[in-house]
């Protein structure tokens, strides 16, 4: 992955549908086995049983495919840090924009909406490759395509803050 800006994100997806993510720089590649052991998901679990199950999400809700588990898939990744801007795709208001959600999602990014404010580290957002899915599903996805694994309330809180400029990790092919 050496030209980042080629890649995108996904239109799939309820924040992917507001959001739009501007891949600038890859900052350092991070130990696959170290990033499996230390991935915390919702503050609680860690591992690859559950970032597996991340991705059959993705399979199963966004791509409506059948995920065809590769055991060798951990040893086929790495992982990356990226440098990116994000922004809201449409100018929008944030109470208005707030007032659409869903009350425990509203409650959830207003929560950490000032956890940002107070300097408080809420991970990295973590996002995988269509060349990552196209070796575990039906091989359909374009390769420059990014699909949001975990992190859209952090992602969304750090827009409402002014936040534009984010870190994110992204899984992908090993080159």
């Amino acid at each position: 992955m050496n030209k980042i800006d080629e890649y995108y994100l996904s239109n799939i997806g309820r924040t992917e549908s507001f959001i739009s993510i501007e891949f600038i720089k890859i900052l350092q590649k991070i130990d696959t086995n170290k990033f499996i052991k230390t991935y915390t998901i919702s503050n609680f679990w860690k591992g690859k049983f559950f970032i597996k199950r991340l991705i059959n999400k993705n399979f199963k809700y966004k791509l409506k495919q059948r995920m065809i588990w590769d055991s060798k898939f951990w040893d086929k990744i790495d992982i990356q840090i990226i440098e990116s801007r994000i922004h809201f795709k449409k100018e929008t208001c944030n109470e208005e924009f707030i007032s659409k959600l869903k009350p425990k999602r509203r409650k959830d990014i207003l929560k950490y909406q000032l956890m940002i404010k107070n300097d408080i580290d809420l991970g990295f957002p973590l996002f995988i490759s269509g060349a990552c899915l196209n070796q575990i599903g039906e091989k359909t996805i374009n390769e420059k395509e990014i699909y949001m694994l975990d992190g859209s309330r952090r992602l969304t809180a750090s827009l409402l803050n002014g936040t534009e400029e984010i870190n994110i990790l992204l899984i992908s092919l090993t080159e």
